[in-house]
């Protein structure tokens, strides 16, 4: 019994007192559940710490990646885009030194798959869809959809494990509207994307809200409450909270799409 919990040690010692040989061992078996209870939180906080110390840079590295997808053609408004996504995480004294970094990991042409296995065994679906949704900021952060970059994180997307239906769902999250449409690249070929740009009519801004639900437009309508609740469960801010209040706001922003879109196919429908 050398190797028991300090809650298993604590409950035999109580069970043998009040109850002999017996009431130890009924103890301990009751304590080993609190000593388990407590290793998983202390699991989740060293979790927690890996997320904090090493988020931010792989985020760096796949932005990299995808920089270079596009001829390493970085925009003032996607460096600009990058300094405000971390300026609230790392704060501004520390911010210099975090471009500084990314600036260097530009230039190392660095192999992203050990960085998406690393991803894969300790981040939540969650913290994936995050980096996903930082991806497609940061490459539309000119006001442009480029389909070198779109492949690029779609190849991302692939490496961490999430499937091409929510990769669509977070991409039309993107899809810049004006004049009551909007515009975008949106033609898949050969397992990437051609760079076409037209205008949407309602009747696609409607299909745009079915991707982001993740739901086809037969879905009945059960089938589109649950697919909403999927999607919002998906995005919720809450699950990505202790990845800082600028994170928070961001995911926000994309579970009011999500609201959005399923207002938008209730109303089509005439859904309660």
């Amino acid at each position: 019994m050398g190797c028991l919990g300090t809650f298993s040690w604590i409950g035999f010692v109580i069970g043998l007192i009040f109850g002999g040989f017996g009431g130890g061992m009924i103890g301990m078996f009751i304590g080993s559940f609190i000593d388990a209870i407590v290793g998983r939180k202390q699991l989740g906080q060293d979790s927690h710490y890996y997320r904090s110390q090493d988020f931010t840079e792989h985020e760096l590295y796949l932005a990299a990646y995808v920089a270079r997808a596009d001829q390493n053609r970085l925009l003032r408004s996607e460096m600009t885009y990058v300094q405000e996504y971390f300026r609230k995480q790392v704060g501004s004294e520390q911010l210099p030194a975090l471009m500084l970094r990314f600036r260097d990991i530009l230039d190392e042409n660095a192999d992203i798959r050990p960085i998406c296995q690393d991803l894969n065994r300790h981040a939540t679906v969650n913290e994936k869809l995050v980096i996903i949704n930082f991806l497609f900021g940061f490459s539309t952060a000119d006001g442009d959809m480029r389909a070198e970059e779109v492949s690029a994180i779609w190849e991302i997307t692939q490496m961490l494990g999430i499937g091409r239906t929510t990769f669509e769902a977070i991409k039309s999250m993107y899809t810049q509207y004006q004049y009551g449409g909007y515009t975008g690249q949106q033609q898949y070929q050969e397992g990437g994307y051609s760079s076409s740009s037209r205008t949407y009519t309602s009747r696609d801004e409607l299909e745009n809200a079915y991707r982001i639900l993740e739901v086809s437009p037969d879905a009945t309508d059960d089938e589109v409450k649950k697919a909403y609740r999927a999607a919002a469960k998906k995005h919720h801010p809450d699950k990505v909270q202790h990845l800082g209040e600028d994170v928070r706001r961001a995911a926000e922003e994309k579970f009011a799409k999500v609201n959005e879109a399923y207002d938008k196919i209730k109303k089509a429908r005439g859904m309660n």
